[in-house]
């Protein structure tokens, strides 16, 4: 038997994959998740160093339709490196209501996801393609 492991997982793949493309290598990012005490939601912090000093940002990410304050209130807590401005992002999915989240947490759209009749939905790319309603698959 071979685990495929959860949709959860390839959510954050995809998550992953948005945040590295935002943050290229190529440009000099490092991408590490952020671990220690417990956390509700992913984070991610992305640096990398500049001529001007280092650059420091924290990503949270969440797959909900309007994020949780858990999340929010958590992102605001992360400390920032000491004499480098430390930005704050927000990565969720299109058409998220993000009204609620204060104006110094930027936001960030994912390519895969979006809300779609107030359900969460896998944007596929692929020709003659139907929308697919991630609460069908769980199922």
């Amino acid at each position: 038997m071979i685990s495929m492991g959860s949709s959860k997982d390839v959510m954050e793949l995809f998550a992953e994959r948005d945040i590295r493309q935002i943050f290229s290598e190529y440009d000099g990012w490092k991408i590490a998740p952020v671990t220690g005490s417990p956390q509700p939601g992913r984070f991610f912090q992305v640096s990398r160093s500049k001529w001007i000093g280092d650059e420091v940002a924290f990503i949270a990410v969440s797959f909900d339709r309007v994020p949780k304050e858990e999340v929010v209130s958590t992102l605001n807590t992360l400390p920032g490196c000491q004499g480098s401005p430390t930005k704050k992002y927000l990565l969720t999915p299109q058409a998220a209501d993000t009204s609620g989240v204060p104006h110094h947490i930027r936001i960030l759209r994912m390519n895969a996801f979006a809300f779609a009749e107030g359900r969460l939905v896998w944007l596929t790319k692929k020709k003659n393609a139907k929308s697919i309603y991630l609460s069908e698959i769980a199922a």
